[in-house]
């Protein structure tokens, strides 16, 4: 059976003679509907997911079987992959308001995180907000729930004393009011000491001369590229080649991100993704303007060979897995088949940030 991926290569052959009858879209309907369709229901997607991901956590808390945490670590996925999926676009409030390192700091802070568990002191939500913020966020949570992931990513239900219940619930709290507050930052007010102000996402899809931060449709264009171009390269230059390393004997497992729950592969699949997203103007079943139009009314081929490119990334990055697709990212880094993969992987992702820099950038001037 194809995968997405594989289908989605397939029809991007198909643009040329689809964009010639295509009716033009406008750079007003780009910025608008990137701005509208795919960031801020990816963001709106994130904290409904988060907000899952702390209720998974309280049940298991209070009843822990195995049951209920095999739940609470899906919740931790399937909010994983709206954060992952929104990295093409960390400006605006995710930036301004600090969210991103509440969320995501990598590497976690395992020794401290040991400290305050065996310390005795009452871990609550009030405890763990005073920390720093590689104590908190998604890791935090993933090695709770899933363990160390040195041999396997299923922590025992034995392993679990009430102290890690406590930081676990906590954390999850945190989490999903973080995610809460960047939603609504976007839908209805970007700065929270003023109530005079407006979603963020009003503010990106109404660029102009009185817009305190975008003052031309263009200013959003290179936003969005520019967004794109940051994460292919942090994917392919620093996610994925620092824990690779030089060679097999300079791997470093302890770069590795979301190696508890080895999820690292799928995580950067998603990061990609969200460049997909914001170049074809989709979110799920939404289908809409993307930087692939203002692209398409410049150069048609472009606009299907940097699709192709974006594409054949995500596919390449899933390839890392194996043939069997079982090898974690983890264990592929120390693999000489493995390592052969990514080399592969971060090859084409350089490949197809150097089309964006030299390619699609330009077309704005």
């Amino acid at each position: 059976m194809k995968s997405w991926i594989q289908s989605a290569l397939a029809a991007a052959f198909l643009i040329v003679g689809l964009a010639q009858a295509a009716q033009a879209v406008t750079n007003k309907e780009i910025v608008a509907n990137v701005a509208r369709n795919v960031v801020l229901q990816t963001y709106v997607d994130l904290a409904n997911k988060a907000a899952d991901l702390y209720k998974a956590t309280q049940n298991f808390a209070s009843n822990p079987t195995q049951e209920n945490l095999d739940t609470a670590k899906l919740a931790w996925k399937a909010a994983r992959a709206p954060w992952e999926s929104s990295e093409a676009f960390l400006y605006g409030p995710v930036d301004s308001l600090g969210i991103d390192p509440r969320l995501d700091t990598w590497p976690l802070n395992r020794v401290d995180l040991e400290g305050v568990l065996n310390s005795g002191r009452k871990i609550d939500e009030k405890l763990i907000e005073g920390l720093g913020s590689n104590l908190q966020g998604f890791h935090t949570v993933e090695y709770l729930l899933f363990g160390n992931g040195l041999k396997s990513n299923n922590k025992e239900l034995s392993a679990f004393d009430q102290q890690q219940l406590n930081y676990l619930v906590s954390t999850a709290y945190w989490l999903a009011r973080y995610t809460h507050d960047l939603g609504f930052a976007w839908s209805t007010q970007y700065n929270p000491e003023d109530t005079t102000s407006t979603g963020y996402v009003d503010v990106i899809a109404n660029p102009g001369l009185q817009n305190p931060f975008y003052s031309s449709e263009r200013s959003v264009l290179e936003e969005y590229i520019n967004g794109m171009i940051a994460i292919l390269d942090e994917v392919a230059n620093g996610k994925i080649a620092d824990p690779f390393g030089s060679d097999a004997n300079h791997a470093n497992v302890e770069l590795v991100e979301s190696p508890y729950s080895w999820n690292s592969l799928l995580d950067f699949q998603h990061n990609i993704l969200s460049v997909y997203n914001v170049y074809t103007g989709t979110y799920g079943d939404h289908k809409g303007a993307g930087v692939r139009d203002f692209v398409k009314a410049k150069d048609v081929a472009l606009a299907q060979r940097v699709e192709f490119e974006i594409l054949k990334s995500m596919q390449l990055i899933q390839k890392v897995s194996g043939p069997n697709g079982d090898v974690p990212f983890r264990y592929a880094i120390l693999d000489t088949e493995g390592r052969k993969r990514i080399q592969l992987a971060i090859e084409q992702l350089n490949k197809t940030r150097t089309l964006m820099e030299e390619r699609v950038l330009p077309l704005l001037d």
